[in-house]
């Protein structure tokens, strides 16, 4: 098949950030598919860009065709500036996939941004054009439950949101809240996933300190104040510490705390490529939302690496991920912070129970989120929902 990725928020080798679309384009590569990858550059490595030298399109080591726009995006900017720069994207990316779908390329679009939705639903009314949909969240639920978009907007974009959607031949949802928060859609569930070939442990943390770790973007959404309420009802543990990696929004409100809190340890984001490292030298892999219900379907990339580097999860949100570890018995959920700090305690004080959690983690990774499987499950679904007349070979 020929097959395009138009992503935004795309991660290339070296980069920081959510890497599923770019492993699933390596694995149909390595099947024998032609492949491209539309991508946004703001998880561009600064070494890769400054090697491009304004080139526009190249390919990686594994011979995936990437075509980028350096529109920069960040969660500092105003929301003015992020529409732009998003919009800039969408219209930069309407030549490269008018060209590629000439050639017979078939477009997995994902969201967010929604532009890409109403771009691919627009292009197929007008020129019969299929392609089908990516929702890494539930959009628009997240952001209005945020209030990011104004009151007036929200009807209208809600509207169009689900005409877009009604226009992709298969909606491909990246967890069962994200769904059912969809019910009309018939979505197909395709986790968001992880690889454990890469995210296997690399040795066994230490005794001591017995170290919690959150890895991922520090957002207004992933509710920073958590994890320095957690900080500090730790704080009375000194061989209990607190490792932050990642950027956003609220970093700096960790690095003004730190100082106070000796068991908090801050580090810059890390490529993918050595995130493992880190996840290693860590006992609890830590995931945290804003107490919203919307937010209990997400699907963070995180979930899934800790799993696989044989971390127990702690999560401070209930929903289909709590459900799960606590069924399997890798990892648990709990509200507050002093009742998260409480199974901490726990886990800490009954090291045979941990390393049975984190057996447990990694054999779910490799049973139900190994991306490699992912890949070619949804290239069977695409399969079955083209025509045969319309497969793009």
């Amino acid at each position: 098949m020929k097959l395009i990725y138009w992503q935004y928020f795309f991660t290339p080798p070296g980069g920081w950030g959510n890497r599923r679309s770019y492993d699933f384009l390596r694995y149909w590569r390595a099947e024998g598919h032609r492949v491209w990858a539309v991508a946004g550059g703001t998880y561009f490595p600064p070494a890769l860009v400054e090697r491009l030298r304004g080139r526009r399109c190249f390919r990686s080591p594994e011979g995936i065709a990437i075509a980028f726009f350096p529109a920069p995006y960040h969660q500092k900017q105003s929301l003015p500036q992020r529409v732009w720069t998003l919009l800039r994207f969408t219209l930069w990316s309407h030549r490269v996939i008018t060209r590629l779908q000439r050639k017979g390329y078939f477009l997995i679009a994902t969201v967010p941004p929604p532009f890409l939705a109403f771009w691919a639903a627009l292009r197929k009314v007008l020129s019969g054009k299929p392609f089908a949909l990516e929702l890494y969240d539930a959009w628009p639920q997240v952001p209005e439950a945020l209030g990011v978009i104004p009151r007036p907007l929200r009807l209208p974009i809600r509207w169009l949101s689900h005409l877009s959607y009604k226009q992709a031949l298969l909606v491909v949802a990246l967890s069962p809240g994200i769904a059912q928060a969809f019910p009309a859609l018939r979505a197909y569930v395709s986790y968001n996933g992880t690889r454990p070939d890469l995210f296997r442990r690399r040795k066994c943390p230490p005794f001591l300190p017995f170290r919690l770790i959150y890895a991922g973007t520090l957002g207004r959404v992933n509710h920073v104040p958590f994890l320095l309420r957690l900080a500090e009802a730790l704080r009375p543990y000194p061989a209990i510490q607190l490792w932050i990696v990642g950027d956003g929004a609220e970093r700096p409100r960790l690095e003004k705390a730190q100082p106070s809190l000796p068991n908090l340890h801050l580090f810059p984001p890390v490529p993918v490529e050595s995130l493992p490292y880190l996840l290693s030298e860590a006992h609890i892999g830590i995931s945290t939302v804003l107490p919203l219900p919307i937010l209990t379907t997400n699907s963070a990339n995180k979930f899934y690496d800790y799993l696989a580097a044989g971390l127990v999860v702690g999560l401070n949100y209930g929903g289909w991920q709590a459900e799960l570890i606590e069924k399997e018995g890798c990892g648990f959920s709990a509200a507050s912070p002093e009742a998260f700090a409480e199974q901490v305690l726990f886990y800490y004080g009954h090291r045979q129970a941990w390393r049975a959690a984190a057996m447990r983690a990694r054999a779910l990774a490799e049973r139900l989120f190994d991306r490699r499987k992912l890949a070619q499950d949804l290239i069977q679904q695409l399969r079955a929902a083209l025509p045969p007349d319309k497969l793009p070979l």
